[in-house]
C-alpha cells in the first residue's frame, strides 16, 4: 500500500537559476553536498543566488575570551568558512522552530527550497510548506533501501556491492518515504571505508541535486512512489557493535565492520595479561590474502583469536573463525598510545601467556575459558579451503547491521579501572 505524501502544489513555473536556497545538514555527508551546492552558487552561472544553512547547535565553553569547541559540526564549519549565515535551531524537536526570512528579513520573499542531507532531526509539515518550491532530500542509498540514520555502514556490513544516492521530495509523516525524484548508482569499492563512501557519495549527491533543481518540475511530474514492500531499514550504531566476538565472526566479517566504522569507533576486543583483562583497538588491518602463508603453518589447531608473530613481520597475525585470517598494524591498548607491530609485540604479546584474545573481559581470578565453537562448525582442512568454506555461514554482519546484538552473544562493557588484581 502507497503511503500519502505532501498534497500542497508547489510552485515549479518560475526559471531555475537565482534560486534561494535553506540547506539542513550535519555531518560529513552533508558537508560534501554542501560543498557541491556552494560551489555551483560561486561560479560564473549559478543556478542557486542565495543559501543559508541550519545544523544543529555547536558546544564550546569559553578559554580566555575564546570559544574552546567541544563540538562543532562539519556543516557549519563549511558555512562559517565561506561566511554563509548559520542557523542553530536550539531545541531537540523542530515542531516550534519557525522557517527564517531570506538575510534575516532584510530581503524581502521566503526562500525558495529546502534541501535536507543528513540533518539528524524529523522536519513537519509546516516547516514543509514553507517553501515556495518545497523540500527535498539527499539520501545516501537506492531507497526504499536503508531507510533511516546509517545507510552507508549497513550497505558495508552487509557486504553490497553496489549503492547510490537518491534525490526524494521530503515526506511529512514517514522518514525518507517521499517520492523519488532521482537515483544514481554507485559502485562499491570492496576495500573502501566508511569514510571515502561519504566522501564519494556526498560529492555525487550534491552533483545529482543540482541537476534536479535545475529542473525541478520535470523531476516531480517524473516522480515515483516508493515500492513498500520493498523497504528496508537501517538503525544507528554504537561502540558494542565494534566489538569482535571471535565466537561469530569470520575474518571478511571483522573487515566488514572495520571498514563500516573506520576512524570512527576503532574495533576492538579483549586481551587477558596475567591478572588484567586489557582492552585492544585494532586501528589498521586487512584481511591475509590466500598467496601469503601463515606464520605458523598449524594454524588451524589453535582457536580463533590466536596471536603470531615473526621477527621484521611488519603486522600480527590473528586466526579467525573459517580458518581465515586478519593481519593487524596499528594499535592503541587501554587507552594508551598508538602502537605498530613490534612494539605491539614487545610490549605485551611477548608477556602474553595464552596469546589469545577473547570477546568479552572474564573474571580474572578463573583461568581462561576454552573457545566454544557455533554449533555445527566443521574446521577447513587446511588454511587454502577457508577461502572457499561453505560450511560457515553465520551472517554475522548481516545481523549486525539489521538489529542490535542479543542476549547470549553480548557482553558488558568494563572499565580497567573497575578491575580487582589477585593478591
Amino acid at each position: 500500500m502507497l503511503l500519502p505524501t505532501c498534497r500542497r502544489s508547489f510552485s515549479v513555473s518560475a526559471p531555475a537559476a537565482g534560486l534561494k536556497v535553506l540547506f539542513f545538514g550535519s555531518d560529513e555527508f552533508a558537508d560534501r553536498v554542501l560543498r557541491q551546492l556552494e560551489g555551483n552558487r560561486t561560479s560564473t552561472q549559478p543556478l542557486i543566488d542565495h543559501m543559508e544553512v541550519v545544523c544543529p547547535m555547536s558546544q564550546y565553553h569559553m578559554k580566555r575570551d575564546k570559544k574552546v569547541y567541544s563540538y562543532q559540526s562539519p556543516v557549519e564549519k563549511l558555512a562559517l568558512k565561506n561566511k554563509l549565515t548559520v542557523h542553530n535551531p536550539f531545541p531537540a524537536s523542530m515542531s516550534n522552530w519557525m522557517v527564517p526570512m531570506v538575510d534575516g528579513g532584510k530581503v524581502n520573499g521566503q526562500f525558495d527550497i529546502g534541501i535536507v542531507a543528513s540533518f539528524g532531526r524529523f522536519l513537519p509539515r509546516r516547516i514543509i510548506n514553507g517553501f515556495t518550491r518545497g523540500m527535498i532530500n539527499v539520501h545516501p542509498s537506492l531507497l526504499p533501501q536503508y531507510r533511516g540514520p546509517s545507510p552507508i555502514q549497513t550497505a558495508i556490513l552487509e557486504g553490497d556491492s553496489v549503492s547510490g544516492v537518491t534525490i526524494q521530495e521530503l515526506h511529512p509523516t514517514v522518514i525518507d518515504g517521499g517520492r523519488l525524484l532521482a537515483q544514481a548508482p554507485y559502485p562499491i569499492p570492496p576495500m573502501a571505508p566508511c569514510s571515502q563512501l561519504i566522501d564519494e557519495m556526498g560529492t555525487l549527491g550534491g552533483q545529482l541535486t543540482l541537476k534536479v533543481i535545475s529542473d525541478l518540475a520535470f523531476a516531480r511530474e517524473n516522480s515515483i512512489e516508493q515500492d513498500e514492500t520493498r523497504v528496508t531499514h537501517s538503525r544507528l550504531f554504537d561502540r558494542e557493535d565494534s566489538v569482535i566476538i571471535w565466537e561469530r565472526m569470520t575474518a571478511e566479517d571483522i573487515f566488514r565492520v572495520h571498514r563500516a566504522f573506520y576512524q570512527k569507533e576503532p574495533l576492538h576486543t579483549c586481551m587477558r595479561i596475567k591478572n588484567k583483562v586489557k582492552w585492544v583497538q585494532f586501528l589498521e588491518l586487512s584481511v591475509a590474502p590466500q598467496s601469503i602463508p601463515p606464520l605458523n603453518p598449524d594454524i588451524l589447531n589453535f582457536p580463533p583469536g590466536s596471536v603470531f608473530y615473526a621477527k621484521k613481520v611488519p603486522y600480527v597475525e590473528i586466526s579467525c573463525l573459517g580458518g581465515g585470517r586478519i593481519h593487524a598494524t596499528r594499535f592503541r591498548v587501554s587507552g594508551k598510545a598508538e602502537r605498530d607491530p613490534f612494539q605491539f609485540v614487545s610490549g605485551y604479546v611477548k608477556a602474553w601467556k595464552d596469546k589469545r584474545m577473547i570477546s568479552r573481559p572474564i573474571n580474572t581470578k578463573h583461568l581462561t575459558p576454552p573457545f566454544v565453537y557455533p554449533e555445527g562448525y566443521v574446521q577447513p582442512a587446511s588454511y587454502t579451503d577457508s577461502y572457499n568454506n561453505d560450511a560457515v555461514k553465520l551472517k554475522y554482519c548481516t545481523s549486525l547491521a539489521t538489529k542490535r546484538l542479543t542476549s547470549d552473544a553480548g557482553y558488558n562493557l568494563v572499565d580497567e579501572s573497575s578491575e580487582e588484581d589477585d593478591d
